[in-house]
């Protein structure tokens, strides 16, 4: 084997991890979007001051571990933009991507930690708490995008409307998502579910064009 074999060997091995790792974040994202759907069909077992609404506390309880599994599946995601931002020498790519890697941990481990509150009120002290923690994997899964859209542009990573993809995502989060889980639930399971189809195509982009678009 040639000096310059090897390179192209690794790669090839590389494009082809980052197309696994666009397709399990995509399908994940897409069943993440699909559970919001189910959560707002669902028969409410509760009132809408609980918590755990829809659900009761036992369904609740499944749901908070299913959604914490499927968090875990999107990882991949945050993995192949560090691989990108490697690829690609870009700073603030792996800054950015870091910032989204953590606040996509934290979220998984606050679905867990949510269970705590499905017997709470929103409005006690459990309840609160719960929710208040939540913003914080929320702002960075905002910032992280934001940064790591920048590097992003500034590297041209993507073709097309994609090349935004990342810096949406970003403003997404501050600009809808906040106002809106903190809000109606209906509302708040739209914008989550909207939000997971945006991973869906960033998983997809990454699947389809795994090796964006290589600097001169």
């Amino acid at each position: 084997m040639t000096s310059a074999a090897v390179p192209a060997a690794a790669t090839s091995s590389e494009s082809s991890r980052l197309r696994s790792y666009g397709l399990v974040g995509a399908v994940a994202s897409v069943v993440g979007a699909a559970s919001a759907v189910v959560l707002i069909a669902w028969e409410p077992q509760v009132g809408d001051e609980r918590f755990s609404y829809p659900l009761d506390a036992t369904a609740y309880t499944v749901a908070q571990v299913f959604f914490a599994v499927q968090h875990v599946a999107m990882l991949p995601l945050f993995l192949a933009v560090l691989v990108l931002a490697r690829r690609h020498s870009s700073r603030t790519l792996v800054i950015g991507g870091r910032i989204a890697l953590v606040g996509q941990v934290l979220l998984t481990v606050m679905e867990l930690v949510a269970i705590a509150a499905r017997d709470s009120l929103m409005t006690d002290s459990t309840g609160s708490l719960i929710g208040g923690l939540y913003s914080v994997p929320m702002i960075l899964l905002g910032v992280g995008p934001l940064v790591a859209g920048w590097g992003a542009l500034r590297t041209s990573l993507f073709d097309g409307p994609a090349r935004w993809l990342l810096l949406g995502l970003g403003v997404y989060v501050f600009v809808v998502m906040f106002p809106a889980v903190f809000g109606p639930m209906v509302a708040g399971r739209i914008a989550i579910g909207v939000w997971l189809l945006g991973f869906a195509w960033l998983g997809l982009v990454i699947a389809r064009e795994p090796g964006g678009r290589t600097r001169a």
